[in-house]
C-alpha cells in the first residue's frame, strides 16, 4: 500500500507558548471480528502515520488486540499501548494510543450502557498530553444493531453522560445510526438525534460522505463526536479508503471503512452557520423581534400625536 502521510506537521510552540504539541489526530475502525484477519487489518493501517489514538470495535480477543497495536505502531517513531474492553465477548472494544505523547490518567467502561448485558459497554480513557498539556477523554463505542430500543437508550445515555464531563470528550466508533451518505440529513436513525440533542455532542462531519459500511444500506455507521471544549477546537474529518474498489469486503478485510479526525487545540472553530430548520427558526425569531420594535415605534408615535 502506498505510504500515506495523514498528519503533515506537528505544531510545537516554544517559549512563547505551551511546550506540548497542540494537534491531535484520532481514528476509529470496526475491524469485523471473526470475519476479517487482524494481520491484514494491521497491514492496512500500518502506513497511516501520525495517528495518536485509535478506537477499534469488534476486536475478537487479546491476541487480535496486540496485532492491531503493532499495526498502529508500525512506521511511528513512538511506542503505543492499548486498553482492551472487558465486555462484548468476541466483539470487544479497544483503545490504542501513543504512550510517548499521551499519559493515561484513568480509564473505564460505562457498564450501565451495556443494555441487557449482551453487547459492549462504552470504553473510555482520560489522557494528558505530555509534558504539561490539557486533559481530555477519548471513547470508543459500538451501539446495538439489532435492538433499536437498546440503541436509542444507549444514545440517550451517552448524551446524558456528556453533560456531566468536566474535560473535552472525543467519542468515535460504530453507532449504527444509518445516516444515508446522500440523504442522511432527513434519512437517519433517531439515535443520531438523541445523542446530539441539546448540543452536548456534535458530529465532526466529513467534508465528503461515502458509506462507511459495505452493504446495500449505503449508510454512514461510523462517527466521531465531540463534547465540551472539544467542540471549539478546529477540526476536520475524513472517511478513509473511499474508493469503490474497497467494497465489497473479502474474508480477510473488514466490511467497514476507518474514519479519521484531526484537531488543532490552539485554534477555535467559528460558530456554526445555522442551516435547515434551525436557520428558518432563527429568521422567524429575528422577524418577530423586528415586528415588536416596529409596533413599539407605532405606539410611541400615536402617543406623541395625542
Amino acid at each position: 500500500m502506498r505510504k500515506r502521510k495523514i498528519f503533515v506537521t506537528l505544531l510545537v510552540l516554544g517559549l512563547a507558548g505551551p511546550a506540548w504539541a497542540q494537534t491531535l489526530t484520532v481514528a476509529g475502525f470496526n475491524v469485523e471480528s471473526g470475519a476479517a484477519s487482524p494481520n491484514v487489518i494491521a497491514e492496512q493501517i500500518g502506513p497511516l502515520d501520525d495517528i495518536d489514538l485509535w478506537g477499534f470495535s469488534e476486536v475478537q480477543n487479546s491476541t487480535a488486540a496486540r496485532t492491531l497495536e503493532r499495526g498502529a505502531e508500525d512506521g511511528e517513531s513512538a511506542s503505543f499501548e492499548s486498553i482492551l474492553g472487558t465486555t462484548g465477548g468476541e466483539d470487544r472494544l479497544l483503545i490504542v494510543y501513543n504512550s510517548d505523547r499521551l499519559e493515561r490518567v484513568q480509564s473505564g467502561e460505562l457498564n450501565e450502557l451495556n443494555i441487557g448485558g449482551n453487547v459492549r459497554a462504552p470504553l473510555w480513557a482520560r489522557f494528558r498530553i505530555k509534558p504539561s498539556g490539557p486533559e481530555f477523554i477519548f471513547m470508543v463505542n459500538h451501539l446495538y444493531r439489532g435492538n433499536t430500543a437498546g440503541r436509542h437508550a444507549q444514545a440517550q445515555g451517552l448524551a446524558n453522560w456528556a453533560q456531566t464531563q468536566t474535560v473535552p470528550v472525543i467519542a468515535t466508533g460504530d453507532y449504527n445510526f444509518d445516516w444515508h451518505f446522500q440523504t442522511g440529513d432527513t434519512n437517519h436513525d433517531r439515535g443520531f438525534d438523541l445523542i446530539t440533542a441539546g448540543g452536548f455532542f456534535r458530529w465532526v462531519r466529513p467534508a465528503v460522505l461515502v458509506p462507511t459500511n459495505c452493504s446495500f444500506h449505503k449508510s454512514v455507521l461510523d462517527f466521531v463526536f465531540v463534547s465540551g471544549e472539544a467542540q471549539s477546537w478546529q477540526a476536520e474529518s475524513e472517511i478513509l479508503f473511499p474508493e469503490d474498489s474497497y467494497c465489497p469486503d473479502t474474508p480477510s478485510t473488514s466490511d467497514h471503512r476507518p474514519i479519521l479526525a484531526k484537531f488543532d487545540l490552539a485554534r477555535e472553530e467559528p460558530p456554526p452557520v445555522p442551516s435547515g430548520k434551525e436557520a428558518v427558526l432563527r429568521k422567524i425569531e429575528a422577524l418577530e423581534r423586528e415586528l415588536a420594535e416596529l409596533r413599539a415605534l407605532v405606539e410611541a408615535l400615536e402617543c406623541g400625536g395625542n
